[in-house]
């Protein structure tokens, strides 16, 4: 591999393990989340006041999600373009690997979210509902119904276009930097809203940043390793030609 690529890989790895000791201790703490989501809920009425907000839901969640998905379905659309169009036929392959991993991505959260027993603040009892708070990777020693609220669902429909920064990053890296940042900013934004609505805390949307970064990382590996391979191949092959 290439020295660049091999610090660049250094240095997204030795960020990962850092980032990641950080947000166990703020999972496992909870004093951060619980100080945040503390500021939305209204003690009086047991609620958080934001959580059936209409005008919230529909342009933080449900607008926001639709223009993740539509970026997703547009780079399928050109990739499937690029058969027959010379143009788009050199952009195919930062295409796929943007639409791999974007894939890539919103599966491991889902499946993460969708067996998780960590529940929603305002499904807590400490907010008026009825589940009960543990510690991140804690065993449960009673019995907990899924709560299915960890990681973050919707911050990580922001979040998986950083997809296009490693997608890009070589070919076009103003477009990669640019990309890196619009999918902080909206993941951001889209974990503001879950967490003024009561239904994510904070620690639960920088997971979810975390591990579309990671399953990103391990991607990006694994086509370098490929590709590695194959030159080192070709190497052989014109190596033992000559001889």
């Amino acid at each position: 591999m290439e020295n660049s690529y091999r610090r660049f890989i250094s240095v997204n790895l030795i960020g990962l393990f850092v980032s990641g000791v950080l947000f166990v201790w703020l999972s496992r703490s909870g004093t951060i989340d619980f100080w945040v989501s503390q500021q939305f809920f209204d003690p009086v009425t047991q609620t958080f006041p934001l959580e059936h907000n209409k005008r919230l839901f529909y342009w933080g969640h449900q607008v926001l999600k639709k223009l993740s998905v539509i970026a997703w379905l547009v780079c399928i659309g050109l990739a499937l373009a690029g058969v027959w169009s010379q143009r788009l036929r050199t952009w195919r392959r930062p295409l796929l690997v943007f639409i791999a991993m974007g894939g890539a991505v919103s599966l491991v959260i889902q499946m993460l979210k969708g067996s998780s027993m960590h529940a929603c603040p305002y499904d807590l009892a400490m907010y008026g509902g009825k589940s009960v708070w543990f510690p991140l990777f804690d065993t449960v020693k009673m019995a907990v119904r899924q709560g299915r609220c960890w990681p973050g669902g919707h911050a990580s429909a922001g979040f998986v276009l950083i997809a296009g920064y490693f997608a890009l990053r070589e070919r076009a890296p103003r477009w990669a930097r640019g990309i890196l940042i619009g999918s902080l900013v909206l993941g951001t934004v889209m974990s503001a809203v879950q967490v003024v609505r009561g239904a994510h805390f904070v620690s639960h949307n920088l997971w979810s940043l975390w591990i579309s970064w990671a399953v990103c990382v391990a991607i990006s590996m694994v086509i370098e390793g490929f590709r590695y391979v194959r030159l080192a191949n070709v190497k052989t092959g014109l190596a033992n030609q000559c001889g």
